[in-house]
């Protein structure tokens, strides 16, 4: 297994040049990277979420989901590597009219709808010519609290990301979720100033997911935190989290609950959908999916945010807001902005 910076290049290298399905990954709070790597090119897919191995499955998820089997697993703690990344500023304002155009129009849905919040992306290309590995590597150090992945398949592509969103963790029979929304800068000298909006933003995702659960799990058994701050590399976020036990539920049932989330879609939920289906131009892709490894003992899912599909020479970054009738549209663009920078200044 790589012991240091380039043996962890030739390796990740190799894998590639395959061909062949694999995904390495590294749990939030852990230094330990499990790579899971098939033999041959077969599409295996589960509809049930019974099977051990890694799940890959897109933002409409239809009745499958692609996973690669855990059969062939090694696991080596994250070399270091050296740190030379500057600060990155997404200076360009590549896709701003059509960003500023589906904020516009999720304020006028809202003035004249149901609607409460509808959470918009949009797609950045950036030219990228550095080591895939490397990248890689820098990642797993700049984002201990993330879920850090690498997965390269033929029948999605590759993908890269460092996401802070769990959507589903179960351990000895206690299914935990969180409710994640609102989002400001980092700054290290002063404590965040969450404003209505963003607690109001929150608290939506947080009454959706109540509501879910209780429509299999009795009331009193539902554990919740109060909210706090969760940082994600140069942004936070507010946070709410969840424990209930799982008593006679599958993962599939609480997955079928609560995705996709208010903090991806919109309040209403299926009303969001409609609208993003009608005035999002762009395929959302794998971009917030559901993703990680599950086992008979063990899930850890979670939503594929701050993420990137890997091209020959480029990325093709996926970022995007929850809009509200309080949001103010550059401010929106400028999150954005924010959240491309939170790969780019590691990528």
């Amino acid at each position: 297994m790589p012991k240091d910076q380039n043996e962890f290049i030739a390796f990740f290298d190799t894998l590639r040049a395959k061909q062949q399905p694999f995904v390495l990954f590294r749990l939030p709070q852990t230094q330990e990277i499990i790579l899971y790597q098939q033999l041959d090119k077969k599409h295996h897919q589960s509809k049930t979420l019974t099977e051990n191995g890694f799940v890959f499955a897109p933002f409409l998820v239809k009745e499958s989901y692609t996973f690669i089997p855990n059969q062939n697993e090694k696991r080596f703690v994250a070399p270091q590597h050296i740190n030379n990344n500057r600060p990155t500023k997404v200076a360009d304002a590549q896709n701003k009219s059509y960003y500023m155009e589906l904020v516009a129009a999720v304020k006028s849905a809202i003035n004249q709808s149901i609607l409460e919040k509808v959470v918009v992306s949009r797609q950045h290309i950036q030219p990228f010519t550095e080591s895939v590995a490397t990248s890689y590597l820098k990642l797993t150090h700049a984002y201990p609290n993330a879920m850090v992945y690498y997965w390269s398949h033929p029948h999605t592509g590759d993908w890269m990301g460092a996401t802070p969103e769990t959507l589903l963790d179960i351990q000895d029979g206690i299914c935990k979720t969180m409710a994640l929304a609102g989002t400001l800068p980092y700054n290290e000298n002063t404590s965040p100033n969450w404003t209505s909006k963003e607690l109001d933003e929150q608290q939506m995702v947080t009454d959706f997911i109540q509501t879910q659960l209780e429509r299999i799990f009795p009331k009193n058994s539902i554990s919740l935190s109060p909210p706090y701050t969760k940082r994600a590399g140069n942004l936070v976020h507010l946070c709410a989290d969840f424990k209930v036990p799982l008593t006679n539920f599958s993962t599939l049932d609480v997955v079928r609950l609560l995705h996709p989330t208010p903090a991806v879609a919109g309040v209403p939920v299926n009303e969001s959908l409609d609208f993003l289906a009608a005035h999002e131009t762009h395929s959302r892709s794998y971009y917030a999916g559901v993703l990680g490894p599950i086992d008979s003992d063990n899930v850890h899912l979670f939503v594929n945010l701050r993420c990137a599909e890997v091209m020959q020479k480029s990325l093709t970054l996926y970022v995007g807001g929850g809009i509200t009738a309080q949001s103010d549209a550059e401010r929106e663009w400028a999150e954005s902005q924010r959240k491309a920078e939170t790969l780019l200044n590691i990528l």
